[in-house]
């Protein structure tokens, strides 16, 4: 049995170094699932400095050392064509400032798509690290008659090959004992070919820039391949004094020496890899059959019924999140009340306990309703992409998606922004490629979420009249309709700009795995719910706290003490007066004044008297500026906000009362305040604005900038008032009427 005193010298001490591995693989190989069993629940999530790539790294004990394991992204290559592949090839070669070398490396391989794997597992095992390959699905493959033989590869290869079963653990403990043999063994070379020719010209080329930047060998030998064969250019040795040049003229020598060049490495690597695999599968007498997956595949990725199948599923998904999150909602809603209500109990009134009772309590509800619809989402997500389907429903609406410079990746995040932007923008770390990562994250706000419902609901009901229209429709469904489809247009065209301006490139080809359809293991997806939430509250949260802590202040300062004693007394006179419901009536109304005159001369009322002039030419007055100021925090905010601007005691978008006090607000000549024209817009300015500090905050932590949060808030505020100022005044002078 191999203990620390087995390790090489430079791996021994007074205790037991911490074990670097690395986990590496093409996407739905079966790695997640081999590092939770791995590494168990001990594990970390975070993102790569200055990327928005996830890192996670997990440690386990075995055989008294500590072995962490970092599961690095997915990649088909380790020449990188985006953030995902460049992070997968910068820590396996030592090039990330912020990571330690790895010690061992190990390599999942499917063993029903043998092929493509070997492809980029022999990129790996050809840098030297000290490697181990993970054989996973060979159960899979021999129910489709299609097994491989983990002895004659680990033959081929010159590494331990460990078949493994990670749902059931087989094969883990022995995974583990070989990790720790192979610490300290670099690996030989794999003998396939790239041709005399190409060899030699990366010889050249890797002697070169060695002497202008000095690296390790395996180091060295991949820039230079990755230099000489990427037509791109991207890696930035490109610009090393004569390295252009140079590359140039041994391309040009390669061409007139007619060497396909450009394909050298797949030409020999494939060459290679097809006479291993003629050897390590193992015959079957039986005819091959499709699958079981195979055969659902004809339904599940048909043009039409694909598309059909996926948009019930998502029907269901959205719904579910929007009922189901309900009941948990509204008790984290009645706990935060009831916390605010116990504190303000115990506590003499002043700016202390209104800090703690309606800023930090109020602050934490703010950040823990998200909640329940962000571990419904992910619950749904996890669960499709284990078994296999999401990649399916991806592939279905990539062709649609395209037209707007987006992949089948971010439909479902879009739909999801319907419950809430929320988990949906950090559901889009499904999608690879960056650029249309970050042009997702950017349409997503614009998508309907529960959050604008109240709104809609409460300048329908006050201004828009229920006119029958056709099939028992009338205006005001009508209007809610068109809000939702609006919000869809909005965010497409939305996602198209940024895809044409300044996330403009090149639209990366949209290669997808179509794994074999399994059954969930719970314990990898609740694990993955937990880890979204966790990271939600640690990281989101606490910016989220501490924006609505800021509007509570604006909101609550200054605070005139006279007209808090003018409503002291004015309760102690009805306390004296009055008893039972009465009483318990004038006090609510005593609270609804005292808010609404406190509010009128806050920092956030003057705000609003102060931008009513920007507002103006929208419709909008300073009571609605009031509004518009407060739900920044959260859209919902403000219909609480106009209750208390109209003084109308605790109302929601279904009060008689608010809506008659907005309906029946007039002018001092007797006109109309708001009309059916300014109910519009005012559902348009909420479709198009950014009102959601939460979102803001998620965006921040999934881009690690605030360069994107403010792009955000700049492009929606932008858009909003522009697309309302339009509106409104093209309403007013050619439909009168509604004005």
């Amino acid at each position: 049995m191999l203990t620390s005193q087995d390790l090489p010298d430079q791996q021994k001490g007074t205790l037991p170094r911490t074990i670097r591995v690395a986990l590496v693989g093409n996407p739905n190989t079966g790695k997640t699932t081999l590092f939770n069993a791995l590494t168990g629940l001990k594990q970390k999530v975070a993102n790569y400095p200055g990327v928005t790539v996830e890192r996670k790294s997990g440690i386990f004990s075995f055989e008294g050392l500590q072995i962490e394991v970092i599961d690095l992204p997915g990649a088909y290559s380790l020449r990188p064509t985006n953030d995902v592949e460049r992070i997968t090839r910068d820590v396996l070669l030592g090039m990330m400032g912020s990571e330690q070398p790895v010690d061992v490396v190990v390599v999942c391989l499917d063993a029903g798509n043998l092929e493509r794997n070997l492809y980029f597992a022999t990129q790996v095992l050809d840098l030297g690290l000290p490697g181990v390959v993970a054989l996973t699905m060979n159960d899979e493959a021999a129910s489709m008659g299609q097994p491989v033989d983990p002895v004659v590869l680990e033959q081929h290869l010159g590494r331990p090959v460990v078949e493994t079963v990670a749902p059931t653990y087989k094969g883990i403990t022995e995974l583990k004992k070989v990790i720790l043999q192979a610490v300290g063994r670099e690996g030989e070379d794999l003998p396939w070919s790239i041709g005399e020719k190409v060899l030699h010209a990366i010889e050249h080329l890797a002697a070169e820039i060695g002497k202008h930047k000095p690296m390790e060998r395996r180091i060295l030998r991949q820039v230079s391949v990755e230099l000489l064969l990427d037509r791109r250019g991207t890696n930035r040795m490109i610009d090393l004094p004569g390295i252009r040049e140079l590359v140039g003229k041994l391309r040009a020598e390669l061409e007139w020496a007619g060497v396909k060049w450009v394909e050298s490495e797949s030409i020999g690597r494939y060459a290679w890899i097809k006479s291993v695999i003629e050897t390590t599968r193992v015959r079957s007498e039986e005819k091959f059959k499709p699958s079981r997956s195979d055969k659902v595949d004809r339904v599940l990725t048909h043009p039409v019924f694909g598309l059909a199948i996926f948009l019930v599923v998502m029907a269901v998904v959205f719904q579910s999140i929007y009922t189901w999150a309900g009941p948990f909602m509204d008790m984290i809603d009645g706990l935060t009340a009831a916390s605010a209500s116990a504190v303000a109990s115990s506590m003499p009134s002043g700016p202390l306990r209104d800090l703690l009772t309606d800023g930090i309590i109020s602050g934490v509800g703010a950040v823990l309703i998200f909640l329940p619809q962000i571990i419904l989402l992910f619950l749904f997500i996890v669960l499709m992409e284990d078994s296999g389907y999401l990649s399916r429903a991806a592939f279905v609406m990539n062709r649609h998606m395209r037209r707007f410079g987006l992949t089948g990746h971010a439909f479902i995040p879009m739909l999801s922004g319907f419950a809430c932007a929320i988990p949906a923008i950090m559901s889009t770390r499904n999608i690879s490629d960056p650029r249309t990562r970050l042009a997702t994250i950017m349409a997503v706000p614009l998508t309907s979420c529960s959050a604008r419902l109240p709104v809609y609901a409460l300048m329908i009901g006050a201004l828009i009249p229920a006119t029958p229209l056709f099939a028992g429709f009338t205006t005001q469904g009508f209007v809610l309709l068109g809000a939702y489809i609006f919000s869809i247009c909005a965010a497409l065209l939305v996602a198209r700009a940024f895809r044409m301006t300044v996330l403009k490139g090149r639209q990366q080809p949209f290669i997808i795995e179509l794994p074999p359809y399994r059954v969930p293991s719970w314990k990898t997806v609740l694990n993955s719910v937990w880890e979204r939430g966790r990271m939600f509250v640690t990281q989101a949260g606490t910016i989220i706290l501490a924006i609505n802590i800021i509007l509570w202040f604006i909101a609550y300062f200054p605070h005139d003490n006279s007209l808090q004693a003018k409503y002291d007394s004015q309760r102690g006179a009805a306390q004296a007066s009055l008893s039972g419901d009465e009483l318990e009536l004038r006090l609510e109304e005593l609270d609804s004044l005292q808010s609404g005159e406190m509010l009128r001369g806050s920092i956030a009322g003057k705000l609003g008297q102060v931008i009513e002039p920007v507002i103006e030419p929208l419709g909008f007055d300073w009571k609605i500026g009031i509004g518009l100021l407060a739900s920044f925090a959260a859209r919902e905010v403000f219909v609480s906000t106009m209750a208390i601007v109209y003084n109308v005691g605790e109302a929601d978008e279904t009060s008689v009362s608010l809506m008659d006090a907005i309906r029946n607000e007039k002018h001092a000549d007797g006109q109309r305040v708001y009309s059916p024209l300014v109910a519009l817009n005012i559902i348009i300015f909420f479709i198009l604005a950014c009102q959601c500090m939460g979102t803001v905050a998620v965006v921040k932590r999934e881009t690690n900038s605030w360069k994107w949060p403010l792009v955000m808030v700049g492009y929606m505020t932008a858009l909003a008032y522009v697309t309302c100022l339009v509106f409104y005044q093209l309403g007013i002078r050619f439909f009168p009427g509604l004005a």
